[in-house]
């Protein structure tokens, strides 16, 4: 890891604790800042650490080192080496967006009193079908 990049998640007016349910969907578990920016990634020789709201370890969907949220203006984005940008934009990023689509709409159907099945196909599609309450 040579230096530090950010990669924005693609999803606005983000909140933390939709973020951590994602995460969690996901089977990650994040260590949570007090503060804005209260956690630091290591760094190393070549680089210093960078804040972060949410931090990951090292080995988390294989990252050679840890990687975080950080807070940005509404949203989050994720604070990772570069060495591990593809990697998580593949193993992160994309079923992030999808795990969070996915609880917008069972909380907006939850709200308006409906009810949510939901199924994975083979190919990793996930399907949502909102229907009256039975």
């Amino acid at each position: 890891m040579s230096r530090y990049v950010r990669l924005d998640l693609g999803a606005r007016e983000l909140a933390r604790a939709d973020l951590l349910a994602a995460l969690d969907e996901l089977g990650l578990q994040a260590e949570v800042a007090e503060i804005p920016g209260g956690l630091m990634l290591e760094g190393n020789f070549e680089c210093a650490g960078e804040p972060v709201d949410l931090r990951l370890p090292a080995g988390a969907l294989a990252a050679v080192a840890d990687f975080g949220l950080r807070a940005e203006g509404g949203t989050f984005v994720l604070v990772c080496g570069e060495h591990d940008r593809a990697l998580l934009n593949e193993r992160l990023v994309a079923p992030l967006g999808r795990a969070l689509a996915a609880a917008r709409v069972r909380a907006a159907a939850t709200a308006a009193g409906l009810d949510v099945d939901t199924t994975q196909a083979a190919d990793g599609t996930l399907r949502l079908r909102v229907r009256p309450p039975a």
